[in-house]
């Protein structure tokens, strides 16, 4: 792929103002109760990890898929000053992740109801 002078000006251009923007943001009043909140959620995560761990089989399983998810989620957001756009995304969670721990949670959900209904 070959840029001009003028294309090459203008991505430049694009890429200091997103991340201006972000910095912006994470310094503001906003930002920062933004990044607080997701340190609450990473927490949450954890204590959801930790209480997989008290299951067995599926349930565990699913459980501490939830848990690493959300601590992940948490995690990204609670450092959201740290992050920019070059960044390749390795502090969110994938959307495999997501439909992953969203199939787990089905089948968690599908495991109860038989299991109740045998009963």
């Amino acid at each position: 792929m070959s840029l001009n002078r003028k294309e090459l000006r203008k991505l430049i251009l694009e890429e200091i103002e997103r991340i201006s923007e972000l910095s912006e943001f994470s310094e503001s009043h906003g930002g920062k109760n933004f990044m607080k909140e997701g340190k609450r959620i990473q927490a949450a995560g954890k204590k959801i990890h930790e209480i997989g761990g008290g299951q067995t089989g599926a349930a565990r399983r699913a459980i501490q898929e939830v848990g690493k998810f959300v601590h992940n989620l948490g995690e990204a957001l609670g450092s959201i000053n740290e992050l920019n756009e070059s960044d390749e995304g390795d502090k969110l969670p994938t959307v495999s992740e997501y439909k992953k721990m969203v199939k787990d949670i089905k089948k968690l959900g599908s495991w109860h109801v038989k299991t109740f209904k045998r009963y």
